[in-house]
Parts: C-alpha cells; structure tokens; sequence
C-alpha cells in the first residue's frame, strides 16, 4: 500500500510523455540514418550545397578557360606558318626561324622544308634542354606533336598561297613586311596561351628565364644567331649564299621589336579591361569565398 500511495502521489511532470517519447525516437532515427549516410544529421545533400555547386561551377569554368588557351596557342602555330611562308615568298630571304631547314632544302631536295622544319624544332628542344638542365619540364616535350602539326601549317599554306609572289622589288619588301607582322603576331599569340609554346619561342623564353632580358630584346638575337648558322649551312651544303638575304637579316633585327610592340599594347588592352571589370563592380574574390560568405550570411 505505502508503494502504490508512493507511486500515486509522484509529480506527473517527471513521467515522460508519449509526445516527447516520439520525438526523441524520430530524432535518434533521424542521427541514425544521417550516420548511415555519412552525414551529418539534419544536413542538405552536399551536392546541392552552395559550395558544391560553386566548386562545379569553377571547375567548369577552368576547364573551359584551359580549352580557350590550347585553341590560342594552336592558332598561333597556325599563323607563325603563314607569316613564314609570306616572308618565303617575298623572295628577300627566308624568317630567321626557318632559314636553316629551308638551306637544307636546297641542298637536299628529296626532303620537303616542313620536314627539315620539324628536324629543327626537335633540335631546338635539345638545346633547351641543355639550357634548363633539372628546370626543363616534363610537359615541354609537347613542343615535339607542337612541332609536327608546326610543319604541317607551314606546307599547307604553302600550298594555299601557290604561285602568289610579289611582282617587283618594292612589292617584295611590302610582303616582307606582312610577313614579319603575322609572325609576330603568331608569337604573341602562343606566348600569351601560357601554354606550349612553339621551339623556337620556347628557347628564347628558357633565356629569358635564365637571365631575366626582355622576351623581345632575346628574340632579335636569337634571330641573329639563327641568320648566321643559315649562312654558314648554305655555304657548306649549298656551295653559295642561298636562302639569305637581306631580308633574313631584317626579319632578325625587327621581327622581335614587333613582338615587344605587340606584347605592349596586349598589356595595355588587358589593364583596360580589368579596369571595367572592377568600373562594373565584379570583384576579384574566388568565388567559393563569395558563395560560402553568402551561405553563411543566410
């Protein structure tokens, strides 16, 4: 009897209700299931997450900006070919860059200039390797499969522009002149990629690395040194100054001041319009900072 009286005369506050019983079995189910999940419990899917969907988003957005840069580097290879084979036709001597294979097409017929372009891109390799030692990377062997499809421009718009040639020795000197242009625009275009960029411009670059020179004040004496092995090739297998001229020595000497003219008003436009971008209020920031800042705002 003092046990039942006991039990009767307890405060029913202390009991646990059905309600709170339910409660607390939903919320241990819940922990349980989010465990099984490898979440946390009462947490969204990650992947519809803020950050999950900013992080897709940057990926994607990466992704694309590498494409963009490939394809630029590929058009650049593209018109590096035109702009050489302008300055072969204008008949004043060949680009500084390809006098030597176009000598050793002279002196061997059998072998097309692309093909003696390709022997010499792989040399160059060689001798950035020698340049760079250790700092040589991996990923520069690209310069190789770079270089093929490199000999590959250089016929093919040779084969496009066909019997085209200038008519008179002032019309040579204007196709001399187009032809620098289009080859330094060619460069630029391949150095700015950030990429693979062709052997030749790849050489010039491991200097610039080494010795901390302009890219276009190294590339006139690159040129220079380019023009004298052409000469003492043709002389060697050729028997007389063939493929040089006074243009080769031009194209060497101006070709790189093109570059640096070029590479300025790249500069230039690219100030301009990083300037819009901040007139238009976009900001800087990564933009998983940015959403992860409005996450926690709300």
């Amino acid at each position: 009897m003092g046990r039942e009286r006991s039990g009767a005369s307890a405060d029913p506050s202390d009991r646990p209700s059905p309600q709170a019983g339910g409660l607390k079995a939903a919320s241990s189910a819940e922990g349980v299931r989010g465990t099984q999940d490898g979440l946390p419990p009462s947490t969204e899917s990650a992947e519809g997450s803020p950050v999950a969907l900013a992080e897709r988003s940057l990926t994607l957005r990466a992704a694309l900006f590498l494409t963009g840069r490939i394809a630029l580097m590929l058009a650049g290879i593209a018109v590096m070919g035109l702009g050489i084979d302008i300055v072969v036709k204008a008949d004043l001597g060949n680009s500084p860059i390809s006098a030597t294979p176009n000598v050793l097409s002279l002196g061997f017929t059998a072998v097309s200039f692309g093909t003696f372009m390709l022997g010499w891109q792989c040399f160059l390799v060689l001798v950035q390797i020698a340049l760079l030692r250790r700092e040589f990377r991996l990923v520069d062997l690209w310069q190789i499969p770079i270089s093929v499809f490199f000999g590959v421009c250089i016929d093919a718009f040779m084969a496009l522009l066909g019997p085209a040639a200038p008519t008179s020795y002032v019309a040579s000197w204007l196709w001399l002149a187009g032809g620098m242009a289009v080859l330094a625009l060619g460069i630029v275009m391949t150095v700015v990629s950030g990429t693979v960029m062709n052997c030749g411009e790849a050489v010039v670059q491991a200097v610039v690395r080494k010795t901390g020179a302009r890219f276009g004040t190294v590339k006139v004496g690159f040129d220079l040194a380019c023009a004298a092995l052409a000469c003492l090739c043709a002389f060697l297998f050729v028997g007389h100054l063939a493929g040089v001229r006074e243009g080769t020595f031009v194209c060497a000497a101006f070709t790189g001041v093109i570059v640096n003219v070029y590479m300025g008003l790249y500069g230039k436009l690219r100030d301009a319009a990083r300037a819009r971008s901040k007139a238009r209020g976009e900001s800087a920031a990564d933009p998983l900072v940015q959403r992860g800042g409005v996450s926690r705002q709300e």
